[in-house]
């Protein structure tokens, strides 16, 4: 059986009424160890973990115009194939957008914790309440035993083929 589905509609459908589920929400764009870090710590706070991996389009009004540089339906396959994630769902809004919230009505719900004070943030926990009343919050600290991110990795990979090119081993 797949765990990947169509929308929100499609999950909150196939999720077992008697398991709880966390619900976490990302571009997941390049897959490294922040990403796995997030999704083993999402995984252990309920029964179940739903992620929405965020469109092409969606992803792109917040990224650069070159990102995501693998498309959604790839990352999807990526996402759904990692062992902590039990269903995902390509999504063409915020995970957090107050629609999907009053759909899904997650157990749970994981940021990261360099988001906490910001103003995005309080019209995420906005969002949250007014649509489910028992949802618990969790920030989960960025993974920091090295730096990692996607924006760290294609940069990287810029200055490594710059650094190749200027010392003659690349054309």
């Amino acid at each position: 059986m797949s765990n990947i589905f169509g929308s929100a509609e499609q999950i909150k459908n196939a999720l077992p009424n008697d398991k709880t589920f966390t619900f976490v929400g990302g571009c997941f764009d390049l897959i490294h160890v922040g990403h796995v870090h997030l999704l083993e710590y999402a995984s252990s706070l309920e029964d179940l973990l739903v992620v929405a991996v965020l469109s092409d389009s969606y992803a792109k009004k917040y990224k650069d115009l070159l990102r995501p540089v693998i498309n959604e339906k790839q990352r999807l396959k990526m996402v759904s194939s990692i062992r902590f994630v039990d269903l995902a769902y390509i999504s063409e809004v915020s995970p957090n957008d107050l629609e999907t919230l009053k759909i899904l009505k997650p157990d749970t719900i994981v940021f990261e914790e360099e988001s906490k004070n910001t103003k995005r943030m309080k019209e995420r926990l906005e969002n949250i309440s007014l649509a489910s009343s028992y949802t618990k919050i969790r920030f989960l600290p960025r993974y920091n035993e090295e730096k990692i991110s996607t924006s760290y990795i294609i940069d990287k990979i810029r200055k490594s083929k710059t650094s190749l090119k200027d010392s003659g081993r690349v054309e």
